[in-house]
């Protein structure tokens, strides 16, 4: 990781494209000869006579031939973050910063008139970059047709029941009208109205004879529920303990009883019935729809909006913008590299679903949300992907990391292996991953994803333990009044000021240091805070919180969240990087 810093220095030159009259740079024609030597001296360059093309239309997703890649490099710059040239023979862990500095000083010092054999003179890239661009159009359009790649099985599976299910309903009917249409308006009404099976079945049949002979209706409850669930996407409903202490899942699947408190599993039932646990999370694997949004014409091409667009300097517009985020693709940078991998938000509440004046129930559902798409798609409502439901009465406290247990292994498997996937906008098939950015709730939410206890003393997780907070002398209630002035410049008079905040208190104190990633862990293995997983939840004995709990810190627990690999490195504007926000819809 030291050299990776030395990268960016080496080739700053890749995206110093063109200079204030619109010229493309000497540096930038005597880096493209480097890259070039480095692109043919690849397996497939040799065998094929292909490479990749890394220009920001292309992104690595076409193969072109020597002179194809040259002239869209020289037109059009490089795809954004490609400064580690994973499709051209180099690896990021295995990059030798004494090699990249040498090649860096050759193709420096080595005079520009200096050309392949089949590479364009620098005044002959003068006529290229004002070639006609509708000649440009048909040589990429002509490429593209070329090398367009059939779906992977599960998109051309995908792809064949669509197609069946659109077919329409009968001959000559009105546009629009279809098997999955009408499927999916019975199944809508049946949900509306609360209809039972027989009745779903005596629409079926009735639909059935009164359309024209050659109708494709299907004719049963039964089939209209095969057709729109193959087309709907994987859920899994698992049995939880009825204290919240573990989930029926993984390694503990075929257990009868809790490993923690011993209570049964399934309710008692009579002989013959099935059997009935007490109860059951929802959980709805992410994988898949984020599969369908690169399946998808509607989506497909917005998912690479984040790093094709244009920022203005000083303006945050979309999340890809803020700091959080070009950090992450600087530590990163093999994932970044490929900006189809996507960026996720996680986001949970709780709330009543049966009102104020219902009985109390506190359920907890949790989003993800994809920030590849623009502002306007990000927050859409179709687009906030319900992926855990957790079930109440209960409020789950310290067990919901208990229920984040299934995304954090998928989230693990997306960031590790990632999913192949087919691009419906390019074309071509590729190996999607993802990775969890940050997580967005409120306040006391916080607290539950974080594992830092959001009240008493030490509320604040920015001021950790040095807090200026106090208790008020009468009330005894913790105050943070004046907690604010040692934020300010040393020089500002407020910070003098004796009558206008506390009496008499002059504040020279500077703010707390800000906590890295890294070094939040290591507060958190100094303190000895423990996982709350393997204990059980919300644990059924007190405790065993250390002496510093309260006193030195408010950890109560580890969050679930430090497993992802990628998750200490992450900067953000709060030291778990949990952007606290409140959404009241009125």
């Amino acid at each position: 990781m030291s050299g990776s810093g030395n990268v960016y220095e080496l080739r700053r030159w890749m995206y110093m494209h063109r200079d204030a009259n619109g010229r493309v740079t000497k540096e930038y024609i005597a880096g493209l000869e480097t890259f070039m030597h480095q692109a043919d001296s690849t397996p497939l360059a040799l065998e094929s006579g292909k490479m990749f093309c890394p220009c920001r239309k292309c992104n690595n997703s076409k193969l072109a031939n020597r002179e194809n890649v040259w002239k869209h490099l020289i037109n059009r710059g490089f795809t954004p973050n490609y400064y580690i040239w994973f499709q051209h023979g180099e690896g990021y862990n295995n990059y030798d910063q004494n090699e990249a500095s040498s090649s860096n000083s050759n193709f420096q010092e080595e005079p520009v008139a200096l050309h392949l054999h089949n590479e364009p003179s620098y005044h002959q890239e003068e006529q290229m970059v004002d070639f006609d661009r509708v000649h440009d159009m048909v040589t990429d359009a002509f490429v593209a047709h070329d090398e367009d790649e059939e779906p992977n099985i599960d998109a051309k599976k995908f792809y064949e029941m669509l197609n069946a299910a659109n077919q329409p309903l009968y001959s000559g009917c009105r546009e629009g009208l279809s098997k999955l249409s009408l499927a999916a308006r019975m199944m809508n009404i049946k949900t509306d109205h609360n209809l039972p099976e027989s009745c779903m079945n005596e629409w079926a049949d009735l639909f059935k004879e009164y359309l024209p002979e050659d109708n494709v209706s299907a004719d049963s409850y039964y089939e209209i529920q095969k057709l729109v669930y193959s087309l709907g996407l994987p859920s899994e409903m698992i049995d939880v303990c009825i204290d919240n202490c573990m989930i029926y899942w993984g390694n503990d699947e075929k257990l009868e009883e809790c490993r923690f408190c011993k209570k049964p599993r399934f309710k008692p039932q009579g002989r013959g019935r099935n059997r009935v646990p007490y109860q059951r999370m929802w959980y709805l694997p992410i994988t898949d729809r984020l599969k369908r949004l690169y399946q998808s014409e509607q989506t497909a091409g917005k998912m690479r909006w984040h790093a094709e667009h244009t920022q203005t300097d000083g303006e945050m517009t979309h999340p890809s913008d803020a700091r959080a985020w070009k950090h992450f693709n600087k530590v990163y940078p093999e994932f970044a590299s490929n900006i189809r991998n996507v960026y996720l938000g996680l986001c949970t509440d709780g709330f009543s679903p049966f009102g104020m004046s219902g009985r109390q129930y506190s359920l907890w559902p949790v989003f993800l949300t994809p920030y590849n798409l623009p502002p306007e798609m990000c927050m859409q409502r179709e687009l906030l992907f319900l992926t855990i439901l957790i079930p109440g009465p209960k409020h789950p406290k310290r067990s919901l990391d208990v229920f984040l247990q299934p995304l954090i292994k998928e989230l693990k498997d997306l960031w590790s292996t990632g999913e192949r996937t087919y691009d419906c906008s390019t074309k071509t098939n590729f190996t999607m991953r993802a990775m969890l950015l940050w997580t967005i709730s409120d306040f006391p939410a916080y607290g539950m994803l974080s594992g830092w206890t959001t009240h008493g003393r030490l509320a604040c997780p920015y001021c950790n333990g040095a807090t200026d907070a106090f208790q008020l002398k009468n009330g005894r209630k913790t105050s943070w009044f004046d907690c604010h002035r040692r934020f300010l410049p040393i020089g500002h008079p407020y910070r003098r000021n004796k009558t206008l905040f506390r009496h008499k208190r002059v504040v020279r104190d500077t703010p707390p240091p800000y906590l890295t990633g890294e070094e939040t862990e290591k507060q958190l293995d100094y303190y000895g805070v423990l996982e709350t997983v393997p204990r059980g939840g919300n644990w059924h004995v007190p405790p065993n919180m250390p002496d510093s709990y309260g006193v030195h810190h408010n950890w109560h627990k580890k969050s679930i969240f430090w497993e992802l690999p990628y998750w200490k490195k992450n900067k953000l504007m709060t030291f778990l990087g949990t952007t606290i926000a409140r959404r009241t819809d009125k």
